[in-house]
């Protein structure tokens, strides 16, 4: 009996082999992680965030956290000396593959040098329906 019960088990899992969950690369329209100078996230920031696969296919993206890390200076007021200090804006987005126009708007405005966009929490629906979450997208502006 137990060596019955052995055989339907290793006939069940070779009729249902796992398969190899795809590699994700995300990208704010065609600007992957890395770095990229201030005209080519500007010309990037209304463009949907995509996640796709090493054979080409395409995953929707369904949300995301955005991270976006910038230096501010301000003057000490009892010493007079510059300080610089390093500050982070952050936001969800829900149901949506792309930042919102005050998002677009704001960053465009102000991006400069040193600044760092991160989108984590990169969230996918695959082709079975079911969520998963893709890397991280980090741009590192020069």
């Amino acid at each position: 009996m137990m060596l019955a019960w052995l055989s339907f088990s290793a006939d069940a899992q070779q009729q249902n082999p796992t398969q190899a969950v795809p590699k994700l690369t995300v990208a704010l329209g065609g600007l992957k992680s890395g770095k990229a100078s201030v005209e080519q996230l500007k010309q990037h920031l209304d463009s949907a965030l995509q996640a796709v696969d090493e054979k080409g296919g395409r995953y929707p993206v369904v949300r995301f956290r955005l991270l976006y890390f910038f230096d501010s200076e301000f003057e000490d007021a009892e010493t007079a000396v510059s300080i610089t200090k390093r500050e982070l804006r952050a936001m969800d987005f829900n149901d949506t593959d792309r930042l919102t126009e005050i998002w677009r708007n704001s960053i465009r405005d102000n991006v400069k040098k040193g600044d760092e966009l991160r989108i984590s929490q990169v969230a996918v629906r695959s082709k079975n329906g079911k969520t998963r979450f893709a890397p991280e997208l980090k741009i590192i502006i020069e």
